[in-house]
């Protein structure tokens, strides 16, 4: 009796422990695959979690060590308008002309304005023959998407014989664009809010004054949608002006040696002696004729009246009679 009672205890333990395996078995049996497929709002823990940090602490060191690889939202909002422009120096001023114009087209963009001028120089300039040189020069204002300023810039650079000046600007209007998106959003909700009143209103003095209040914030809606419509066009599209020009022939010494040179030096020496002596000619010739009108004038009276106004002289009979009886 004894050893059955104490049998009884133990059998329901052993009992007791089979179903706690059975339970801890089942459990297992679960649990890889809920480790194996964590739910988005469960964090990894353990061991997972350590992988997981480690992978995301090197994710975050390439990267930073890498420097292209980080992102740069900032610079492609940025709104800038640049402008450009480039004196050049070619041999035709009508073919450099289109050659600019083929250049904008092939960028997808277009001429916004083209002058050609034709300036003639003073008589003797031209040559031997003395015909007045023309100089022809041009003015053409293009304007290119600005992600091709640089490439139109280069080719617009090839162009010329030589790059006389160049002169480049960015203005930054991302402030102000900001700003005017800004406003615009506040007035729309104002615009939104005049509406709701309006629909509201109903007698005449409210509907008018609403009326009035609507129409002024339409206004100013339309004021600012114009500014923003303007800065797009400018920081979307670059200006660039061209400035064409012949070089002029003496500007290089127009290939001449050092004999036409001295040449040319001493026929402008030549050149500047006669000039002074024909200055003096005319002069002199001038103060003689105003000198010879008085001296004429005196000689015509000292004829006249010369005479009376020396001595009187003696009779040359009687000083030789008295010279020769003398002695004897």
């Amino acid at each position: 009796m004894p050893r059955a009672g104490i049998a009884k205890p133990g059998l329901l333990a052993a009992l007791f422990v089979l179903v706690i395996a059975l339970v801890a078995a089942a459990c297992a049996d679960e649990s890889p695959a809920t480790l194996r497929e964590p739910s988005a709002g469960e964090a990894p823990s353990g061991a997972e979690s350590g992988d997981t940090a480690r992978d995301a602490g090197a994710d975050g060191a390439s990267t930073s060590s890498g420097g292209e690889s980080l992102p740069l939202p900032q610079l492609a909002d940025r709104k800038i308008v640049r402008t450009a422009t480039l004196e050049l120096e070619v041999e035709d001023v009508g073919a450099s002309v289109q050659e600019v114009e083929s250049v904008a087209v092939a960028a997808s963009g277009f001429v916004s304005e083209s002058n050609v001028f034709v300036d003639a120089s003073p008589e003797g300039d031209g040559g031997g023959d003395g015909a007045p040189r023309r100089t022809q020069t041009a003015s053409v204002t293009i304007r290119v998407p600005a992600e091709s300023y640089s490439s139109v810039m280069g080719e617009l650079r090839g162009i010329a014989k030589e790059v006389r000046s160049e002169r480049s600007e960015a203005a930054e209007v991302t402030e102000e664009y900001t700003d005017l998106e800004a406003r615009l959003r506040n007035l729309e909700a104002t615009e939104a809010s005049y509406l709701e009143l309006l629909a509201k209103a109903g007698e005449i003095a409210d509907i008018l004054a609403v009326q009035d209040r609507l129409n002024g914030v339409r206004l100013e809606i339309e004021q600012v949608q114009g500014r923003i419509n303007l800065l797009d066009s400018m920081t979307d599209l670059a200006t660039i002006t061209v400035q064409l020009s012949v070089a002029a022939p003496g500007e290089d010494g127009g290939g001449k040696g050092w004999v036409e040179k001295a040449w040319d030096a001493a026929w402008d020496g030549s050149e500047a002696v006669l000039v002074a002596l024909g200055t003096v000619a005319i002069v002199g010739g001038v103060a003689l004729v105003w000198l010879l009108i008085p001296g004429i004038v005196g000689l015509l009276l000292w004829r006249r009246f010369g005479s009376r106004l020396l001595p009187p002289r003696p009779p040359a009979g009687r000083g030789e009679t008295t010279g020769g009886g003398g002695p004897e």
